[in-house]
């Protein structure tokens, strides 16, 4: 009896490695089903992206020449034929609503982070901005074009530039928000308590420590919201309207306008490169679907150059 116990008791370290190897190896194979799972989701992903921008880089680049860039459409018959008109609309257009939507943005990041109480009209607050970030941007558009276009034609012009920049701050403002509340969120609590202990009011720690900390991360926002603008094509269309023309610079008597005057370019009709890529597409017997897929090329380029831009400034944070 003596021996068989012995036997049974040395039998246990052995089972129990036993089992422990089954274990690592059970957890083991999952670890490798998963990351192959992991690798061929990512490889899917590369191949469809790498097929759509050279399908877009062969059949555009050809067409891309300093005439086709640096033209505007009304100096050819119908639409196409050139996008300078368009590039220099997308510029307006986005960077006129990012200086919009910007002051909104982080004014209102720094009143919830750092003034208002934690209740339920902040919560109710902090939904609504969320509601706003997730709303369809054809929804954003046909409220552009009902009381922007319409009810304020007299004020906005009608389809305008104005209406187009006013459109897309709404579309971009939680972009902004967004981006400087987490920047404020990581700003370190000693250096602000530090700033209260040498006498500093509210408004001066803020203005003095806490923004200029937490630059780096607004401007990322701020950068990435000029390439959500530029990018968009629903908003536009409903309210800034489109133009082959460049945009002109002057001011001109309207009697249907506020003051019976018009203001170029803000209230007037501009061009936009969604536009144009859709009007390839949209009228095939007016415009070479060469010159769309280029047109596709230079936005596709426009708002990797800004992603670039918002890296290397998360990048420089990091560094310094």
């Amino acid at each position: 009896m003596n021996e068989e116990k012995r036997v049974h008791i040395g039998l246990i370290p052995y089972l129990n490695g036993k089992k422990k190897r089954l274990r690592m190896n059970r957890r083991g194979l999952k670890d490798y089903f998963f990351a192959g799972i992991s690798y061929l989701a990512i490889t899917i992903t590369l191949l469809c992206l790498i097929g759509i921008l050279s399908k877009i880089a062969m059949a555009g680049i050809p067409y891309i020449t300093p005439e086709f860039l640096l033209t505007s459409e009304a100096g050819f018959d119908g639409f196409g034929g050139a996008i300078g008109n368009a590039i220099i609309g997308s510029i307006y257009l986005s960077l006129g609503s990012t200086l919009l939507a910007t002051p909104l943005a982080v004014g209102t990041a720094i009143y919830l982070q750092r003034y208002a109480k934690d209740g339920y009209l902040v919560k109710i607050f902090r939904f609504f901005i969320d509601v706003l970030s997730g709303t369809p941007s054809i929804v954003l558009g046909l409220f552009a074009f009902l009381f922007l276009v319409f009810y304020m034609r007299t004020v906005t012009g009608g389809f305008s530039m104005l209406s187009g920049i006013i459109a897309l701050a709404i579309l971009v403002l939680p972009v902004i928000e967004r981006a400087t509340e987490e920047a404020i969120m990581n700003v370190p609590g000693e250096i602000e308590d530090a700033s209260y202990a040498l006498g500093a009011t509210k408004w001066q720690t803020i203005r003095d420590i806490t923004i200029p900390y937490a630059m780096a991360g607004i401007l990322t926002g701020v950068v990435l919201s000029v390439g959500r603008a530029a990018e968009e094509s629903a908003v536009v269309i409903l309210s800034a309207g489109y133009s082959q023309f460049y945009p002109e610079y002057k001011v001109a008597s309207d009697s249907r306008l506020l003051f019976d005057l018009k203001l170029y370019p803000f209230q007037d009709s501009i061009a936009a490169l969604p536009i144009t890529v859709y009007h390839g597409f949209e009228f095939p017997h007016m415009v070479d679907p060469g010159e769309s897929f280029a047109a596709a090329f230079v936005l596709i380029a426009i708002v990797m150059i800004i992603n670039l831009i918002a890296r290397l400034i998360v990048w420089k944070r990091k560094m310094g």
